[in-house]
């Protein structure tokens, strides 16, 4: 009995592990699958996030590089945009605009990583955003390995809250 307890937690180690090994490659190849299917892709490492802000009579959009392109509605409103640019790692361009909550879903920081996919090669807040924190725009997908790691993220959730009843 006691060498069974002894090679399920050593098991269970090694399972929970290999999950938090891969799982960040998992989120990036989820999220360039996503992006994969936009016309215009952006890819930034060192990224930098200035907020949008509106100044001024009449009021204006300023902030980041692309701000000035946003009316006073979208500028600010309730989710609000912000510029992000860094040095470019593939795709098109430097620099694009995001909306805010999404930049939030993505876990996306100053200073990490990017890859994105939009309509437009300036507006991507239609779009796809990814980084190693998650992704925003990600559709769930039905293979194997995805419902695995969806089952196994929940089960993970549940081992680091706690048992029922405590």
């Amino acid at each position: 009995m006691r060498k069974l307890f002894i090679f399920l937690t050593l098991s269970a180690v090694v399972f929970i592990g290999g999950y938090f090994y891969y799982l960040p490659e998992v989120r990036w190849q989820n999220g360039a699958q996503a992006v994969g299917g936009y016309p215009y892709q952006i890819g930034l490492t060192n990224v930098i996030i200035i907020p949008c802000v509106t100044t001024g009579y009449p009021p204006i959009c300023e902030g980041g590089t692309l701000c000035y392109t946003l009316d006073v509605a979208r500028c600010t409103g309730p989710t609000g945009h912000s510029d992000v640019s860094g040095t470019p790692s593939g795709g098109m361009g430097s620099n694009a605009l995001f909306l805010n909550t999404a930049i939030i879903q993505a876990g996306l920081t100053s200073g990490g990583q990017l890859i994105a996919g939009g309509m437009s090669p300036v507006l991507m807040d239609s779009g796809v955003l990814a980084s190693s924190g998650g992704c925003s725009g990600c559709t769930a997908k039905s293979g194997t390995t995805d419902k695995f790691f969806a089952w196994f993220k929940k089960l993970d959730k549940y081992i680091i809250a706690g048992f029922k009843g405590n």
